[in-house]
């Protein structure tokens, strides 16, 4: 009898450390983490302070042309790179992506007539 309740209070324990584990990782994934367009060509990305994420920015190739680590904020201005399609993806530690952004870089020219009298 007393063997039984030994496993049983076994299999309990490691029932609600498994919970307790799967509870950290699922509040590590959803960690609010935004990407805002600041202006015609900049991106800011905000997340709690000491969040410990990784910002990985892709070409159209999936070559990555930047990455970094940042703790909360990061403003990031594209306007130096060339016309085409990007990515940018938020990572946590876990290396698990929580947020990610496609977005197109185009010129464009634009010509008028305007007629003077």
């Amino acid at each position: 009898m007393k063997k039984q309740i030994k496993n049983a209070l076994a299999i309990a324990l490691f029932a609600i450390s498994m919970s307790m584990t799967s509870n950290a990782m699922a509040t590590e994934v959803s960690l609010p983490v935004s990407i805002n367009q600041v202006g015609k060509m900049k991106f800011l990305v905000s997340a709690e302070p000491n969040s410990k994420l990784v910002v990985i920015i892709y070409d159209a190739d999936q070559n990555i042309i930047h990455q970094e680590a940042i703790a909360s904020k990061k403003l990031y201005n594209f306007a130096n790179l060339l016309d085409g399609k990007y990515k940018m993806e938020i990572m946590n530690a876990n290396k698990q992506i929580i947020q990610s952004k496609t977005f197109n870089i185009l010129t464009e020219v634009k010509r008028d007539l305007v007629a003077v009298q």
